[in-house]
């Protein structure tokens, strides 16, 4: 068969949260020792908002490693054009009768394509997804599911193959969804707690952002219960 070629650009997520961190209390650190405090709510979020998004793209590059993705008769060979800082990980194939599983798994910040092996191990790739990234991963989600069994069945006969197929996500697990149960029984007692005491220490803000994410993570889970 022919050999299918994707470039990826991939995220260390530990790298990149590490980035993140550094780089937006250092600045928030350097406004407020070297600007002129501002009783201007506007000009306050303007800074908040200009630190915040310049933090993002710079740990976005810091967190970043590029590889080119092979996927040929022999397996999947991964082959790093720019690794991630401080790593020596070293180019590597995983051949096709090792494959047993496959998930892509959607978050609020990466997306993650995961490749499960017979032997318990997993190749992963995670992708920021709050900024706009050209690169083949889309394409290569879209693919793997065909073009693996496709080049699978070439190494055997049908009597010998096992098909490569979709693996669970982690929002499909009990673990997951008890978590979420838990956190959206404290989320109920933080918003009732505000409503019969608005002077709560707790902002409405930060009851928006909460209740934004409970919201996606249960939109997740409906979505794999109607998979199932």
């Amino acid at each position: 068969m022919k050999e299918r070629e994707y470039h990826l650009k991939i995220h260390s997520i530990g790298r990149f949260i590490i980035a993140m961190i550094v780089i937006f209390l250092s600045s928030i650190f350097l406004i407020l020792e070297k600007l002129p405090r501002t009783d201007n709510e506007i000009v306050s979020i303007a800074q908040f908002f200009s630190v915040f998004i310049t933090s993002l793209y710079l740990a976005h590059l810091i967190g970043m490693g590029k590889a080119k993705v092979l996927l040929t008769d022999e397996g999947l060979v991964h082959i790093w054009q720019r690794k991630f800082i401080l790593s020596w990980e070293k180019n590597f194939k995983i051949p096709w009768n090792t494959v047993d599983s496959y998930v892509f798994q959607e978050d609020r910040t990466f997306d993650s394509f995961i490749i499960n092996l017979t032997n318990k191990t997993r190749y992963k790739i995670n992708r920021l997804n709050v900024l706009p990234i050209k690169d083949d991963f889309k394409r290569l989600v879209k693919d793997f599911p065909k073009l693996s069994n496709e080049y699978k069945n070439v190494l055997a006969s049908d009597n010998q193959t096992q098909s490569i197929k979709k693996g669970e996500s982690i929002y499909a697990s009990k673990s997951f969804r008890w978590v979420f149960y838990f956190m959206s029984v404290g989320f109920s007692v933080l918003v009732l707690t505000k409503v019969f005491n608005p002077n709560s220490e707790t902002t409405w803000i930060a009851l928006g952002v909460l209740g934004n994410g409970l919201l996606f993570y249960g939109l997740m889970i409906k979505g794999q219960k109607k998979n199932n």
